[in-house]
């Protein structure tokens, strides 16, 4: 769809229509709405037949906005010759903005924003640096650094002249700021089974609800339960303790109530190396340059890379359950050192120690360590809370993958479950109070069902005999990075890069050396791209 006047034009590919029933693009007689996937509400229940309307009411107005759950971001023309761009309610959304004297640019694919900006396109470094080390992009850095990412709760208004504005309709301290008070642990139950009926309502196939023995997908999986519709409920079979959990799992359910009744089936599958060794990862990170720019999470590269199909289905998970959990500090032990410390944010170095990294791209680490500290200081968090912060706002929002396709629905960023998320103490994160209760909350029967958390030796163990490292699907890659291409050296030592070759040879590489490789992949590819995009953007310019 697109919608083209004097001086201003809008398009949408409509790339979600096979996936969702409600719609992207809006048109009456106020102006045209255009969406990146259909949001949901997390206050009151839409029906499909409702949600149109809905959606026009909702999204014109602040209010409105902060009543939508995250994962999209919106723009709309409107009749009076004024334009707003806004993006959710925590920065989920994948948004991009170039602004010059020329144009305003704003889109979700970065090589699309790239081409107005009106000075050569230029590798965005300190984003880079931190991504060596972090395997994230930091604040609103993109891989270029004239295109910005779009940031929490941000409007961008075009008035009918020309002038440009921007505003917050929400502020940080609403949903991150430190106070003293109980969760509120029926409201998160309530809003998650809103908002899951919400989001099966307008579902054009039932989603995929992961499953396993861990805590933060039984809650997920429980909210959908509790919500009423259907799915297919899926394990990943590579640890026997996950399926046997999970077995148990909906086998109370069938105590109460069949599966189908239910409108629910259950499905184990495991990772195949066959499958995952199809492309190569050069192929990998063609394709996924050409659909993301770079601005990824270095782990995708360990499976195939592929354009969203046009009819997907929702993926339902346990994403963003770590502000549930003691992040950086999961033992008593670990607590009392984070305490220890100047500020809590500090602990992030330690986890982070750049050892595999040139001395050139660590102040860059340190400065937005910095920042770090400042913002959740400014928020209240001076005790370990302000790592749950950090890991949500500054790492999470900027490294899910969820932002990458229009078929992924993360429950945990409802802003009620992060809002009380956020008001437990240290020690309720390490006593699971939250996960305890919400499954209580949700389907009480998976109250007595025990969890099940991998051992590091168990994990490690599993995937060396499976085959499935990115060494392993894609064999050779790693010796033509090394001893082939040389950018990677502006983030990456090569001696130790020679010692990861070696040990992973010796058979002794583990997830820790493969997240090394996969950012080492990414940023090799960085300069060339970025190179590519400006000699298009500079033949562009100059037809002018």
């Amino acid at each position: 769809m697109t919608h083209v006047d004097d001086g201003r034009a809008m398009v949408n590919a409509q790339a979600a229509a096979g996936t969702w029933k409600a719609p992207t693009w809006i048109d009456d007689d106020q102006g045209t709405i255009s969406l990146s996937q259909p949001p949901v509400s997390f206050t009151e229940e839409v029906k499909e037949p409702a949600w149109e309307e809905w959606a026009r009411r909702t999204l014109r107005t602040d209010g409105g906005r902060a009543s939508v759950q995250p994962g999209y971001f919106g723009m709309e023309m409107r009749r009076d010759s004024t334009f707003q761009a806004w993006n959710d309610l925590f920065g989920f959304g994948r948004a991009y903005v170039v602004q010059n004297q020329h144009f305003l640019a704003v889109g979700n694919h970065i090589g699309m924003v790239s081409l107005f900006v009106d000075l050569p396109l230029e590798v965005d470094m300190y984003g880079c640096d931190v991504l060596s080390q972090f395997g994230f992009w930091p604040e609103d850095a993109s891989p270029i650094s004239a295109v910005r990412r779009l940031g929490p709760a941000d409007v961008i208004t075009v008035a009918e002249g020309g002038a440009v504005h921007r505003h917050r309709y929400a502020m940080d301290e609403e949903f991150y700021g430190y106070r003293e008070t109980e969760p509120d642990v029926a409201a998160v139950a309530d809003s998650l089974a809103v908002l899951t009926a919400n989001g099966g309502e307008i579902a054009v196939q039932s989603p995929v609800v992961h499953l396993s023995g861990g805590q933060d997908s039984r809650v997920t999986a429980a909210a959908w339960v509790a919500g009423g519709k259907p799915a297919m409920v899926q394990t990943v079979g590579t640890l026997q303790g996950e399926v046997d959990i999970a077995r148990q799992l909906v086998a109370s359910l069938e105590e109460e109530r069949s599966l189908e009744e239910r409108g629910l089936t259950h499905r184990v599958t495991e990772p195949s190396p066959t499958r995952l060794s199809t492309f190569s990862i050069e192929d990998r990170l063609s394709q996924a340059m050409l659909m993301w720019d770079g601005d990824f999470a270095p782990g995708n590269l360990k499976a195939a890379v592929r354009r969203p199909p046009a009819r997907a289905r929702l993926t339902i998970g346990g994403a963003n359950g770590e502000v549930m959990h003691g992040i950086y500090y999961s033992t008593e032990q670990i607590l009392k050192i984070v305490r220890g410390l100047p500020h809590p944010v500090d602990r992030v170095s330690t986890a982070f120690n750049g050892r595999s990294n040139t001395e050139r791209s660590r102040p860059a680490v340190l400065e937005f360590l910095a920042h770090q500290v400042d913002f959740t200081r400014g928020l209240g968090h001076t005790d370990a809370t302000a790592l749950n912060v950090f890991q949500m706002h500054s790492k999470f929002r900027r490294w899910i993958n969820a932002q990458l396709t229009y078929g992924s629905f993360v429950l945990l960023l409802n802003p009620v479950f992060v809002r009380a998320s956020l008001d437990l103490t240290p020690e309720q994160r390490l006593g699971k109070v939250m996960q305890k209760a919400l499954s209580h909350a949700l389907v009480p029967q998976w109250e007595e069902v025990p969890y099940y958390k991998a051992t590091l030796a168990e994990s490690t163990t599993t995937n060396r005999q499976r085959g499935i490292r990115t060494w392993d699907t894609s064999p050779g890659s790693m010796e033509r990075l090394l001893h082939e291409r040389t950018a990677w050296q502006q983030w990456f030592e090569p001696s130790v890069m020679a010692d990861l070759e070696r040990i992973v040879h010796s058979g002794e590489g583990n997830g820790g050396h493969e997240s090394t490789l996969n950012k080492a992949y990414v940023l090799d590819g960085i300069p060339d791209h970025v190179a590519n995009l400006e000699t298009i953007r500079r033949s562009i310019w100059a037809e002018r």
